[in-house]
């Protein structure tokens, strides 16, 4: 049995009752005990109670005011979790995105952690900008982007041009164990043989093994502005970077609400798998945000045991 709050006035009109009647005959009676009463006094309307209100969804949003969250919580909690978590995607993105925040910082960042790289990323970028992932970024990180098999050499070998001659000479030394020679005509400064373009060639000459090796010997601040430019080109890139990454960021710089106020770049259907993790009093707390209209619609279609219930109540 349910108990809603009922609009009384609506049953007076939609049923000829007079409030008097309400009051003196049938004070703490159901609304189906009414019905059944007044349909045995020859009440036509109360005798098509059920076509007339339990399957007009207008009525049936007035009659048991629909867009009460108390009413609206009491008819779904005796709902099955199963059930409840179907109706989920009938809310607004808005509105499961503030579901969230019955997560706790610890389980929001877990959950957030197994969303598909590319929603992981666009998500974090909502709370740092591709410079302030770079500053932040581990070095082993750093060496694992740069030992992936999705790196483009040639991206890789037209962004080492942007580095100083010195430090494309300092790579070359880490790996060869012997000084940079080089072209004498194209000395620059006092150091012969530092020319960008001889020594970028004498990087792509290298076995693949020297030449990977060679990557990540880059010093540490070079290595992330080199990454940075190549992930900035193409952004899908930064999702060679682990998911715990992102989330010990995440973690030590952000609290819980700048996570849900970025949850607009998670994908509604997402969402939804987010917060099909909570205990089921909390998903019913969550939909009590459906739409009143729609909420009747799936309570006639769907759930009319509910309703015979409600009216019972």
């Amino acid at each position: 049995m349910i108990t809603l709050d009922t609009d009384k006035y609506l049953l007076y009109s939609l049923f000829n009752i007079s409030p008097k009647k309400i009051s003196n005959e049938y004070a703490g009676k159901s609304v189906e005990e009414i019905m059944e009463a007044e349909a045995a006094q020859g009440n036509a309307a109360a005798a098509n109670f059920d076509r007339e209100i339990l399957n007009n969804p207008i009525k049936l949003m007035e009659l048991f005011k629909l867009d009460d969250v108390g009413n609206k919580f009491a008819i779904l909690s005796n709902m099955s979790e199963r059930d409840l978590e179907a109706l989920l995607p009938l809310l607004d993105p808005a509105d499961l995105a503030a579901g969230l925040n019955f997560f706790t910082k610890d389980k929001l960042l877990e959950l957030v952690e197994k969303l598909p790289p590319e929603m992981l990323v666009k998500f974090v970028f909502e709370m740092f900008s591709p410079e302030e992932i770079m500053k932040l970024m581990p070095e082993e990180q750093m060496d694992k982007f740069l030992q992936s098999t999705k790196l483009d050499k040639n991206m890789e070998l037209r962004y080492l041009m942007s580095m100083k001659p010195e430090v494309l000479a300092q790579i070359i030394e880490s790996v060869t164990g012997k000084p940079v020679g080089g072209d004498q005509s194209q000395a620059m400064g006092a150091q012969a043989g530092l020319n960008s373009q001889a020594l970028v060639g004498q990087l792509a000459a290298l076995p693949d093994d020297k030449f990977q090796e060679a990557m990540l010997n880059i010093p540490p601040e070079n290595k992330r502005q080199f990454i940075l430019k190549m992930a900035k080109e193409d952004p899908k890139l930064f999702q060679l970077f682990d998911p715990n990454a992102y989330t010990s960021i995440i973690a030590n710089r952000r609290e819980k609400q700048d996570m849900i106020n970025s949850a607009n770049a998670i994908e509604p259907e997402q969402l939804v798998k987010m917060l099909e993790k909570l205990p089921k009093d909390l998903t019913a707390v969550v939909m009590t945000q459906i739409d009143p209209k729609i909420f009747a619609d799936i309570l006639i279609e769907n759930f009319q045991n509910i309703l015979s219930q409600i009216i019972a109540g």
